[in-house]
């Protein structure tokens, strides 16, 4: 499926191990949250993996927190498989969160916006992304947190959740624990790979996040040389 999508790479490409394809892992998917996870816009992938639901006549919340929902995407997939656009895109019910704060509200009112609609599929982009911002205080950025994670775990614990989340490019700090956690929350953890057709490697501890630990470890250690 996302092969009729347009991916760019911008990252060196990771070998995985064992991979998955998309169809795979479609067919893997169930209610609790599943975290997707790279270092090339990981959150492009969420677009087609609402696709195939909406096809299925389903209703799909998003929560966008990264501005990484390009309808007009769909809108052309759409009409390359003679589908009507129209009809996919009134099952999408988009909520774009533009800061941290917005994010945390939004998760905490949506699923009165799940149940409105009768959807069983929610999917989340920007978390914990926006919360590496360096203009963000630390506690401002723990307590942000704090509330997302709570509100995701209600929702994990009702509804088939998808998060798509890109790592950072640069040091996060401590910050780097928020996407622990939700890695510890996660039935199923996928890191994306920079291929093409994508693949995906079944995880629970990406080794995305020994690397960044080695690396913080070793700026204190030059520090202290």
């Amino acid at each position: 499926m996302p092969e009729i999508f347009s991916l760019t790479a911008t990252a060196p490409t990771v070998k995985l191990e064992v991979c998955f394809t998309f169809g795979r892992v479609l067919s893997q998917l169930k209610p609790g949250l599943t975290l997707f996870a790279g270092t090339s816009r990981a959150s492009s992938l969420a677009l087609p993996f609402c696709a195939p639901f909406l096809v299925c006549g389903e209703t799909v919340v998003i929560v966008d927190g990264a501005n990484s929902f390009n309808l007009y995407r769909l809108t052309e997939w759409a009409k390359r498989k003679q589908l009507r656009s129209p009809v996919l895109l009134n099952r999408l019910r988009i909520a774009r969160a533009f800061t941290c704060f917005q994010l945390a509200t939004i998760l905490h009112h949506i699923g009165g916006e799940m149940t409105r609609h009768h959807a069983h599929r929610l999917v989340i982009t920007g978390l914990p992304d926006c919360l590496y911002d360096e203009e963000l205080g630390e506690q401002e950025a723990r307590n942000t947190f704090a509330r997302c994670r709570e509100s995701l775990a209600g929702l994990a614990a009702q509804y088939t959740v998808l998060a798509f989340t890109d790592l950072p490019a640069h040091r996060v700090g401590e910050r780097i624990q928020f996407f622990e956690s939700l890695v510890a929350l996660a039935r199923s953890v996928f890191e994306v790979g920079n291929t093409q057709p994508v693949t995906f490697a079944s995880i629970k501890t990406p080794r995305f996040i020994t690397s960044v630990k080695e690396e913080l470890k070793d700026g204190k250690d030059s520090a202290h040389r």
